[in-house]
C-alpha cells in the first residue's frame, strides 16, 4: 500500500514538473495571451483533464508557473541588493532582475494582474500573495537598513506605497511597449522620493 501511495505522488510530482516546464517554455516563446492550455497540456504530454488538476485556467497556470520563476527572481534581487550600502541603489537592485527576466516584461504583468484578481484561497494564488508579502518585507528591511535608530518610523507603509508603485510601473512598461532600461529608471526616480520621504518622517512625539 505505502509502495502504490509513493509510486502515485512520484507521478504526480513527475507530471507537474512536465506541465511547468511546458507552460514555462511557451509562455516564454509566445507569450501569455498566445499560448493556449490545449498546446500546455500536448507538450506536457498531458491530457486536458489531468492538466486542469494542477490549474483549473490558464491564469492559474500562469500563476504557477510565474510562482517559481518569480522565488528565483526576488531570490537574485535579494542577493545583488547587498553589494551595495545605498538605499535606493539597493531597492533598484532589488527589482533589477525583473527587468531583465526571460519570462519577459510582457507575462510579468500578466502574472501582477492574476495575483491581485481572485480569491486569496486559491492554491496558486495564496502562494503569489505570500511571495508578494515577502518582497514588501524585504523593501521594508531596506528602509530600516536606512534609518539604523530605534526611534526610525515604521517602514511598512512606505514599503507598500513602493510595491504599489512597482506594480504600476510592470504594467505601464508592458502596456506602453518600453525597453527594462526605461523601467529601471522609472523605478529608481519612485523609489528616490519613497527613501526621502521616508528618511524625513518625524519622529513621533514622545511625553516629558
Amino acid at each position: 500500500m505505502a509502495v502504490e501511495s509513493g509510486r502515485r505522488e512520484r507521478n504526480k510530482a513527475q507530471k507537474r514538473e512536465r506541465i511547468t516546464a511546458a507552460a514555462s517554455h511557451l509562455f516564454a516563446t509566445q507569450g501569455f495571451a498566445s499560448t493556449t492550455t490545449a498546446q500546455v497540456a500536448e507538450e506536457a504530454d498531458v491530457s486536458h483533464g489531468t492538466l486542469f488538476r494542477y490549474a483549473a485556467s490558464k491564469a492559474e497556470l500562469l500563476l504557477l508557473v510565474g510562482n517559481t520563476r518569480f522565488r528565483e527572481l526576488l531570490d537574485s534581487g535579494r542577493a545583488a541588493c547587498a553589494s551595495t550600502d545605498d538605499p535606493v541603489e539597493r531597492l533598484t537592485a532589488l527589482v533589477s532582475p525583473m527587468a531583465g527576466d526571460t519570462l519577459s516584461l510582457e507575462n510579468l504583468a500578466a502574472y501582477q494582474r492574476n495575483v491581485l484578481d481572485g480569491s486569496p484561497d486559491e492554491e496558486h494564488r495564496a502562494e503569489a500573495l505570500h511571495l508578494v508579502d515577502e518582497l514588501i518585507a524585504t523593501i521594508g528591511a531596506i528602509l530600516r537598513d536606512a534609518w539604523p535608530s530605534p526611534d526610525a518610523p515604521d517602514p511598512a507603509v512606505a514599503a507598500e506605497a513602493l510595491y504599489a508603485t512597482l506594480h504600476v510601473l510592470i504594467l505601464r512598461t508592458e502596456r506602453e511597449q518600453l525597453d527594462s532600461s526605461a523601467f529601471l529608471h522609472d523605478f529608481r526616480e519612485h523609489a528616490t522620493l519613497v527613501v526621502r520621504g521616508y528618511l524625513t518622517t518625524p519622529r513621533e512625539r514622545t511625553s516629558p
